[in-house]
């Protein structure tokens, strides 16, 4: 709309009609300057306007006479052609001409200026030829921004008469075109051109003023490289001194071509607004949001384009119609930015603001002017003084601020250096205060654990040794200690089914006191059940329901923090014969060193960490025959968690839970060699311990002959053969004169078909007896005693079977009814969460594999 009005604005300026009349401009004095710029309140003053080129010769033969029989219209200069004779098509000539009468003086020289022309010209007066600028019928542009300064010969003048000023004029641009900026004068030579000089060199003087600043800002950028603002300031001032040089007439002295300078005009003023907006973002520490990427994307796409084309007037479209509705975004962005740091009452956003609203009427004003909208000389360097002028007051204001800061400072520097002495001193006291207290707490806790983490064993053919060192460490009073969640535990128990040493490696949830309390806590309650292990309730137990009732107990323990401490754990029990008996608590896989070769003894975690709410349906014994010269290690998850290099430099934390293996097969699984094993290949960074197990055997290996075993074959041969009886004498024979396990388990298994409880259960017995591993002849003991009456006999052996194997249906039947059978509702909720665990985890699995065959 406003566009609309000025262009009716133009039109009404230009007043194209024929005129009956000439219309001529008078010199009275010769000594003074003569406008000739059109003046809406003098008609007279309008020029004349062709819209058709005139041969030379044409325009030789033109007189008062005969000039209006051409198709004059008129115009008002200096100002763009009307739109409705806007050029269509590039180069097309246009003439205008202007009628003076004035009295030359002959020791006076005379010049026409002729203002910025559009493109290209060739100026006469009375015919004759007195300047051109620009290569005519030229696919480049040549010089649309440049004043016409052209000296008249003396005798072209007609003293006293009229003189007619005619300029033919080849247009560029679609749109525009003829005297379109600054003023067309004529007058003496010295006068025009002391003029001119004086203009241009007040808008270099101001230039080197923007210099000046800009050097400043870069200077205190360089040396203080944080200050980011500083940066962007200083290249919006160089960007705007550069603009406005190539603004400047006295650019044409360079002797650089026009193109050149034009391109070299476009890419700087790209970078103007957007400079502006970084100095403001980086001032006030705002974010540089999505919106600012994309319009500087917008801005670095038109640059390199701008960059590699000469086509001038595709630079112009884009820049009138793409770049400049950018800078409107620009500019909300900038005042946004402005306008929330005036709620924060910052004196400096004001100042910027007021110096912004000034240059940015001067920049719409320059825009307008560069359109052709009106003709208005260019105040944008005056604006930006203005600008910096603010700028400078926000400077001198922080400046001003420093002085006294550091005045106040210097007046009162011993003062405050020994005041802050005093209060940094005050500080580290009650920090060294702080920190003995708290050593003094590591220490204690560190006193706790010791007799916790003792290892006891009595069974000579066991050999055990541990390893634990926390991450933390702290010295106190002198002594050196360290604390952490890692705690090793060996002891001894007697039950009636022999001697057994129970172990446990732990690593409790937490760094420092936070893990060494969890380490407290499972090191107090363990110490506390082997305590109470020499009752006689507790001997009669089996291996497996003690272990069972040591989980338990610590679990219900550990489940009373409520989620805040937890610890994995490895509990186990081992024998005299070898035969361990484990649970692993989301501890670290526990390694197998056997015949120089180290091996996981697990594949996959059953069980949450100790204190994980109903964790006991996840529970389940684990059991492991060792050989003679067999390691069983055990360690916490430190172990895996080392630092290691890459080739690169670069440190990441160790992710192949197989390297552990690697080490103990090289340290052939001694704990000194494999720490350092560990230590020479990577940084350890968390708490680690080690638990190493060695089982040595005097006894001979209870081997069969072949003699022996040839029989043991033809009496299996007799049964399948249905010959029972005379193979059950023969087998008992057999056992006579070898009692080996197996033995014993063949005639336990003929006797429980026979239906024979009692000599069954006797057989089965002394099989499971001397092989521990035997945990399928469990199930057929339970039921032998349940048919002899002895229920209790029967849930303990099928408690344990259900122990080692929750998948085993029939003794799971067997169990429960039994335990229906003594009304012992309490251990059947109990032992009822393990079997609702498992039936839910086979729905889950059956409902997945219907989806699955659904889905197919």
């Amino acid at each position: 709309m406003i566009k609309k009005l000025l262009l009716l604005l133009v039109v009404s300026f230009s007043q194209i009609e024929a005129s009956p009349n000439l219309d001529v401009s008078l010199q009275k004095d010769p000594k003074s300057n003569l406008s000739l710029d059109s003046n809406t309140s003098d008609p007279k003053s309008f020029w004349y306007f062709l819209d058709e080129d005139l041969e030379e010769s044409d325009i030789q033969s033109l007189t008062e006479e005969n000039f209006l029989n051409y198709n004059w219209k008129r115009l008002k200069i200096p100002g763009n052609l009307p739109p409705e004779i806007d050029p269509s098509s590039k180069q097309r000539t246009i003439v205008l001409a202007k009628w003076i009468e004035f009295h030359e003086d002959p020791k006076i020289q005379y010049s026409f200026r002729l203002g910025i022309i559009n493109d290209r010209d060739e100026t006469y007066l009375n015919g004759n030829l007195i300047g051109k600028t620009g290569e005519w019928n030229s696919e480049l542009p040549q010089n649309y921004d440049k004043v016409r300064i052209y000296p008249i010969p003396n005798h072209f003048i007609q003293s006293g008469k009229k003189n007619l000023l005619l300029i033919k004029i080849q247009l560029y641009f679609e749109h525009s075109g003829g005297i379109e900026q600054d003023e067309t004068l004529l007058g003496p030579s010295k006068e025009i051109q002391t003029r001119f000089d004086k203009d241009e060199f007040i808008k270099l003087i101001f230039l080197t003023v923007y210099v000046t600043v800009g050097s400043y800002f870069l200077f205190l950028f360089l040396r203080r490289r944080k200050d980011r603002e500083n940066l962007f300031f200083s290249l919006f001032a160089f960007s705007f001194v550069l603009y406005n040089f190539l603004r400047n007439q006295l650019k044409y002295e360079l002797g650089i071509s026009f193109l050149t300078m034009k391109k070299s005009e476009y890419l700087v003023i790209l970078l103007l607004v957007p400079f502006m907006y970084h100095f403001l973002r980086t001032l006030f520490k705002e974010k540089y949001g999505l919106l600012g990427k994309i319009l500087d994307g917008i801005q670095g796409l038109v640059f390199v384009f701008f960059l590699f084309s000469n086509q001038i007037q595709t630079s112009n479209y884009l820049l009138s119609n793409l770049i400049q509705p950018t800078w409107l975004i620009y500019v909300v962005l900038i005042f946004s930015i402005l306008f929330r740091n005036w709620k924060k009452k910052e004196k400096k956003a004001i100042y910027i603001t007021l110096g912004l609203i000034f240059v940015l009427i001067a920049a719409i004003i320059d825009t307008a002017t560069n359109r052709n909208f009106w003709v208005f000389p260019r105040i944008m360097g005056y604006a930006f003084l203005f600008f910096n002028v603010s700028l400078a007051i926000i400077l001198a204001n922080s400046f001003v601020k420093l002085n006294e800061q550091v005045e106040d400072l210097n007046r009162n520097l011993e003062k405050k250096v020994k005041d802050r002495t005093l209060a940094l001193n005050e500080s580290l006291n009650q920090l060294q205060n702080l920190k003995e207290k708290q050593d003094g707490d590591y220490f204690l806790t560190s006193l706790l654990i010791q007799p916790l983490a003792r290892i006891e064993n009595k069974i000579p053919e066991l050999t055990i040794e541990s390893y634990v060192n926390q991450n933390k460490k702290f010295h106190f009073r002198g002594k050196t200690g360290e604390i952490g969640g890692d705690i090793c535990i060996a002891g001894s128990i007697h039950l009636e089914s022999g001697e057994y040493t129970v172990f446990a490696n732990a690593d409790a949830m937490g760094k420092s006191i936070q893990g060494a309390g969890g380490a407290l806590v499972l090191g107090v309650v363990f110490q506390a059940v082997l305590s109470r292990s020499k009752s006689s309730y507790t001997k009669r137990r089996p291996p497996e329901l003690w272990l069972k009732d040591l989980y338990v107990e610590l679990q219900s323990v550990f489940a009373s923090f409520d989620g805040s401490m937890l610890s994995s754990v490895v509990l186990g029990m081992v024998g005299q014969n070898g035969f361990v008996y484990y649970i692993n608590a989301e501890h670290p896989w526990s390694i197998l060193y056997r015949d120089g070769v180290a091996s996981f003894i697990e594949t996959e975690l059953s069980m949450r960490k100790l204190g994980f709410p109903k964790n006991n349906s996840q529970f389940q014994i684990k059991t492991l025959s060792l050989f003679d010269g067999d390691v069983l290690l055990i360690g916490s998850d430190g172990r895996d968690d080392i630092g290691l290099v890459q080739t690169s430099g670069e440190r990441v934390i160790n992710e192949d839970e197989t390297l552990i293996l690697r080490f103990v097969e090289r340290s052939e699984a001694n704990l000194s060699p494999l720490v350092k094993e560990i230590e020479e290949n990577g940084e350890i960074t968390d708490d680690i311990s080690f638990l190493r197990i060695v089982y040595h055997s005097e006894r001979e290996k209870n081997t069969i002959s072949e003699e022996i075993r040839s029989q043991f074959i033809k009496i299996q041969t007799k049964t399948k053969q249905g010959e029972i009886d005379s193979a059950l004498e023969e087998l008992l024979r057999l056992i006579e004169q070898y009692p080996h396990p197996n033995f014993h388990s063949f005639a336990g298994k003929i006797y429980f078909q026979k239906k024979l409880w009692e000599k069954a259960k006797y057989h089965l017995k002394l099989a499971v007896q001397q092989n521990p591993a035997k945990e399928t002849l469990f199930y057929m003991i339970a039921k032998a005693e349940f048919q002899l009456g002895k229920i209790e006999e029967a849930i303990l052996w099928s408690e344990r079977y259900f122990l080692r194997n929750k998948e085993n249906k029939q003794n799971t039947k067997l169990f429960f009814h039994l335990l229906d059978i003594t009304e012992n509702h309490d251990k059947k909720s109990f032992y009822l969460e393990f079997v609702n665990h498992e039936e839910n985890i086979e729905s889950r699995e059956f409902r997945v594999k219907s989806d699955t065959h659904r889905r197919r």
